[in-house]
């Protein structure tokens, strides 16, 4: 070949042959004329964030699978042999980073990419966007990806060849190359963004030679075998409100805003925390420099849907910068019913749904749905908090009760939800009322099931008492909340009881269901009275009982007097209480409840004692302690037991007072109540007390207090704590009873009980006398409540520290 070929069929690369005289020699000399080498992308990748936040842990890890030294060892010295390979790698390293999306997937692997760059691990770092769920834009095909990758190491289109297999040996070839060439031998990074399932990826495995592929999806890359999985969740609250604050220190440095912790908090919360729409939210307050963060989450409490408001500032929108486009493209991978499925489970009332009851809510059998939540979870749209229970992220939650085009049958199935859910909370009720020898609905087994169910669904049940007025299940707006009332009471979940039965209260006064509000009112007196609250508990008894005698409904309103007269004799209205209890058990009488006059002689008996008349409320105690034997019913009789040993201790029969004390500690405990058990200790230990033996009284309130503190009722553990000072104030232990005291004061400050701080305050300053130390006590006691965040009494106690020093010689009553 003598000349070149400069047709459009030439190829890029020529050799010339050249004739060159020397001389009377003719040298033959081959010219090989290469084309100027095509544009590479070998350090592609996009740029990472400015900052990354909440992420140091997941970083960690990622940094450390794409570490090559992890995969081979150090080059050798040049020898001249060949470098033994035998540490390297010669598998390649698949970082696969799943969640859902906007959760910042993309950003951690820039930012690994940028850090390993920075480094110089790789020789090249190369990037390829996969499309799966960017907006408007159709997925990209393993085949396409190839091509973009060879492109970026600088193959020659008119070299790159057809079909994805010939295109993915080619690739591999390609990568060991750019190793080959490079001095150091290093390997190569592929970042493949936003991949849908393992068919898209496994093509860009590159193969032997120590390479890394980090790919991110919001799909299931489980049949990858050999990748290691990083699933991302949404950021800590505090590090949610570093990037908020972080990103408008950003934007202007004295930016006061990013100081503004519980505005930001505030935000965080509503953004649920995830990274996309704390950026979007971020954006819209560098935008207005006068928008308070309170003002944003305000719009975003107040908007119809908070996904709609999650959108970047502006009118020329990025897709992928609108919330709802985002969660668009993840729906739109999935096939029909999976759609369905989603809408419905995510668009039910409660945090999570049982396995169970989203069959019931989707029409599907177990199995079925069972597969197609599992799906679900795979594709980062539900989550499984527990076995057997879904949940999904806030946002998808609002996301799914706003799409427009919710699935057709949503009231129908969202109406069998409801009706499950209320007629499994009437059986279980039914359960945990039930006296032996009665009848119980057969959908549990036995009563420990059915309280195992119910707390497992208590928070979703709550949620779907609330939903049901809006979703005009009347029906299961008023059943649902009376029939958790044993439940909540036995639990000591008085904020929930409270919300339910003011919603059943609503929902029946609405269609004039006069029994039920007045079971609703009487079931919100009893959420009141427990939680101190007693003025509202006697107005809710009160408007109960007028309901019932309206109602002609004897039964229930003797149940409405038994309550009354308790609520009465705490506020100590005693003779009022004497005579509520009185009406209560005559009306039981006449309507012949047994069960419910024991209770009402019960209570009678507790509100003679505090009439002082208490030879009567033995009386009252034994008869309610003999009906309840009767019964069977072993919580009754521990409650009676345990008030007639206080009634014996008024009239000084101790030591039959310890045995009925003890016999009610047994029974709670038999009956599973460790508030009642507590109750009784404490009882016991009050009974040692007055016979002045303290060491039994001590250890008894100890283990009253613990199981107090156990039960989170902090008005009970203050009072057993001045109860434990008290003994220790006896025996001369007053360090001990100082800080017994002092712990006492700050729960009852946590209560709002001022008579008892008054009280314990008095005992306090007693026991500091009688220590002699009063400035080490106040110290003491400054520690004790600085510890406890308590400032208000820290700086009482600092206060009379300098009032004593002042004072040296004043030894007076502190």
């Amino acid at each position: 070949m003598s000349r070149a070929d400069h047709s459009p069929q030439a190829p890029t690369t020529h050799i010339e042959q050249k004739w060159i005289k020397a001389g009377r020699d003719v040298i033959g000399q081959q010219v090989i004329h290469l084309p100027p080498p095509p544009p590479t992308a070998l350090h592609g990748l996009p740029p990472p964030p400015a900052t990354l936040v909440g992420r140091a842990k997941d970083l960690g890890t990622l940094l450390a699978a794409l570490d090559p030294v992890h995969a081979r060892d150090e080059p050798c010295e040049d020898t001249g042999q060949a470098q033994d390979e035998s540490a390297d790698s010669s598998g390649v390293v698949v970082s696969a980073l799943a969640g859902m999306g906007g959760v910042g997937k993309t950003a951690l692997a820039l930012a690994a990419g940028a850090i390993a760059q920075h480094k110089q691990w790789f020789c090249a770092e190369l990037f390829v966007d996969l499309r799966s769920y960017s907006p408007d834009s159709q997925p990209q095909s393993a085949e396409a990806a190839l091509d973009v990758l060879l492109r970026q190491m600088g193959v020659d289109p008119q070299d790159i060849p057809l079909g994805e297999q010939a295109r993915a040996s080619f690739y591999r070839s390609a990568l060991q190359n750019l190793s080959g060439a490079d001095e150091r031998g290093r390997p190569v990074l592929v970042v493949a963004d936003n991949a849908h399932s393992a068919a898209q990826v496994r093509a860009l495995l590159p193969g032997a030679g120590g390479h890394r592929l980090v790919t991110t999806t919001r799909g299931d890359l489980s049949s990858l075998i050999g990748t290691r999985h990083l699933d991302l969740d949404v950021l800590e609250l505090s590090d949610a409100i570093e990037l908020l604050a972080t990103a408008l220190t950003a934007g202007d440095p004295q930016d006061s805003r990013a100081d503004d912790q519980e505005g930001l908090g505030r935000l965080a919360q509503l953004c649920g925390r995830l990274p996309l729409a704390l950026e979007i939210v971020a954006a819209q307050l560098l935008g207005k420099a006068r928008l308070a963060p309170a003002a944003v989450a305000q719009r975003l409490e107040r908007a119809a849907s908070r996904v709609d408001k999650l959108k970047g500032p502006g009118r020329d929108i990025e897709r992928s910068r609108v919330l709802r486009a985002v969660f668009d493209t993840s729906l739109d991978q999935l096939a029909p019913d999976q759609v369905r499925v989603f809408l419905l489970v995510a668009g039910a009332p409660g945090p999570s749904t049982s396995t169970a009851a989203t069959a019931v809510l989707t029409g599907l059998d177990e199995d079925e749905v069972e597969e197609v939540l599992e799906e679900l979870q795979a594709a980062h749209l539900l989550t499984q908090p527990a076995v057997g229970r879904w949940g999904t992220h806030d946002l998808l939650a609002d996301y799914a009760l706003t799409h427009p085009r919710r699935p057709n049958d949503r009231e129908q199935a969202l109406g069998r939800l409801l009706d499950h859910y209320a007629s499994a909370a009437r059986a279980a009720d039914e359960h945990l009322r039930a006296l032996p020898g009665y009848s119980v609905p057969d959908l549990f087994p036995d009563r420990d099931t059915a309280l195992e169910w119910l707390d497992s669904e208590r928070a979703t049940l709550v949620a779907a008492a609330l939903a049901a007025p809006a979703l005009e299940h009347t029906e299961a707006a008023i059943a649902l909340p009376l029939n958790l009332g044993q439940y909540m009471d036995r639990g000591r979940h008085f904020e929930d009881w409270e919300k339910v039965s003011r919603s059943a209260q609503i929902a029946a006064r609405a269609i004039g269901d006069q029994t039920g509000e007045a079971s609703a009112w009487n079931n919100l007196g009893l959420a009141l009275r427990q939680t101190w609250r007693f003025i509202e508990a006697i107005d809710a008894y009160t408007r109960a009982r007028k309901a019932f005698h309206a109602a002609g409904n004897a039964h229930c309103e003797a149940m409405a007097w038994n309550n009354l007269g308790n609520v009465l004799r705490q506020v100590r209205r005693f003779e009022e209480a004497v005579e509520a209890h009185t009406h209560a058990r005559d009306l039981h009488q006449q309507v012949g409840d047994t069960h419910k006059e024991a209770m009402a002689w019960n209570n009678l008996g507790a509100s003679l004692q505090e009439v002082h008349r208490f030879e009567e409320a033995v009386e009252a105690h034994t008869h309610a302690r003999d009906f309840h034997q009767q019964l069977g019913d072993a919580h009754g009789e521990a409650q009676a037991w345990n008030n007639l040993g206080g009634a014996l201790q008024q009239v000084h029969r101790f030591e039959e007072a310890v045995k009925a004390h003890t016999r009610a500690r047994d029974l709670y405990q038999q009956t599973s109540d460790a508030h009642g058990q507590a109750g009784a200790w404490n009882n016991i230990g009050a009974v040692h007390q007055k016979v002045r033996q303290f060491t039994e009284a001590i250890d008894a309130y100890t283990l009253a207090r613990e199981a107090f503190h156990a039960a989170g009722d902090p008005q009970k553990e203050a009072m057993t704590w001045n109860n434990i000072g008290a003994s220790l104030h006896e025996v001369r232990r007053f360090p001990e009873a100082i800080e017994a005291y002092t712990r006492a004061l700050d729960l009852f400050q946590q209560t709002g009980d001022a008579n008892n701080q008054t009280m314990t305050w008095n005992n306090l300053g007693l026991a500091m006398e009688g220590d002699g130390r009063p400035i080490h006590a106040a110290q003491r006691a400054v520690d004790l409540f600085e510890t406890t965040g308590n400032e208000r009494w820290a700086a009482i106690f600092r206060e009379l520290i300098t009032r004593i020093q002042q004072e040296p010689d004043d030894h007076g009553p502190v």
